[in-house]
């Protein structure tokens, strides 16, 4: 990959002209600067503007028009043959990920697109590493779920580069603070920690406790939902019953400290309802909690998000929020297609439904 002082003089106009049009110097329908005043600015050949126009016009970001000059317009970008769409995910070879992925290419495979499929592993550098070598590919459109998205991404520069460029991004399951000029397609985590709240509260359970994480937008928005629902019933939440915890704790999350602390109030009956990230942490404490004693769901009732395929064989069977996975990689890809033709997409925010099982009884008043 060329660093910016080796690269060709006309990747290098191309690349500014690209930025200030981006960044609005330019707008839609106006006229470039002439091929003389280009030109001069840049201190380069009239070749070297021609071929620097060139490729603007191949990222549908300028129409050139014969005896009127060169006029701005974001429109869909030239593509020869397939369709490339770039998808870049957390994780991809388990829980959910597959079936969303699956509803992705079904889609795609529909509509003659080809998906090429990345996974960061929550990690900003592997993410990084691989936007660059997207950027160097030339994909069509970028499906994009961020690493961490409770916070800026160091990242940033390389999302703008792929907007410069006239290639899409849409965000799936959280983006990123400070790019919401990004559409996105997420779940309404805020609403389904309210849901989950609420199910246990109106099931007559008192004293809910939570456990989230929250380095990324849906584990904060879950634990803010559920907190506001406890709080709007005038539950008292003492800080004891909420464990925050980050990707780097996931693992061993019950050695930490934190986290045997959070054991042990469990133990001694001081919740009498778990309400879970995802399925994976809530069949994680169902067994070391049942382990060490606690009678589920007589003592202690627990409940999950997304439906994941094991969440029905659990003992108890998991009562959990479900997440439409296929259908909601299906309208990704159809917004990200969208776009690719030059469409303007809002962003979505998918409900989460109730999938009742064992593990939330109603309790005898």
């Amino acid at each position: 990959m060329f660093t910016v002082a080796e690269q060709p003089k006309y990747l290098q106009v191309a690349d500014t002209l690209r930025r200030e049009i981006a960044e609005g110097l330019f707008r839609d329908g106006q006229t470039l600067m002439t091929e003389e005043e280009l030109r001069l600015r840049f201190d380069v050949s009239r070749q070297t503007v021609r071929q620097a126009i060139a490729l603007l016009e191949d990222d549908g970001l300028v129409d050139r028009r014969r005896g009127s000059g060169t006029y701005v317009r974001h429109g869909p970008r030239k593509r020869q043959g397939i369709i490339h769409v770039g998808v870049v995910t957390t994780f991809i070879t388990d829980y959910i990920f597959p079936s969303i992925a699956q509803g992705i290419e079904s889609v795609l495979n529909e509509k003659g697109a080809v998906m090429s499929l990345s996974a960061t592993y929550n990690d900003i550098r592997t993410e990084r590493n691989i936007l660059e070598r997207m950027l160097d590919g030339q994909v069509d459109g970028l499906i994009m779920e961020g690493s961490r998205t409770a916070r800026e991404t160091p990242n940033r520069d390389l999302l703008n580069r792929f907007a410069e460029r006239n290639v899409p991004v849409l965000f799936m399951n959280g983006y990123y603070p400070g790019l919401e000029q990004f559409p996105h397609v997420v779940m309404d985590d805020y609403g389904g920690g309210r849901l989950a709240a609420r199910t246990a509260l109106e099931r007559g359970y008192t004293r809910p406790a939570g456990l989230f994480k929250t380095d990324d937008l849906q584990g904060r928005e879950r634990l803010a939902g559920f907190l506001d629902e406890a709080r709007a019933a005038g539950v008292n939440m003492p800080d004891r019953r909420v464990l925050p915890f980050s990707t780097e704790e996931r693992n061993d999350l019950y050695d930490t400290p934190a986290g045997k602390r959070f054991m042990e109030m469990l133990v001694r009956r001081e919740a009498d309802c778990l309400i879970c990230y995802n399925d994976i942490f809530a069949a994680q404490f169902m067994t070391r909690l049942q382990e060490s004693g606690v009678s589920m769901p007589s003592e202690l009732g627990i409940i999950g998000f997304d439906n994941a395929t094991f969440s029905g064989m659990l003992t108890p069977a998991l009562t959990t929020l479900g997440h439409p996975k296929d259908a909601f990689g299906a309208l990704t890809a159809r917004k990200i297609l969208r776009m690719i033709d030059g469409e303007k997409e809002e962003s979505v925010n998918m409900a989460w439904t109730l999938i009742d099982r064992d593990s939330l009884p109603r309790r005898a008043p």
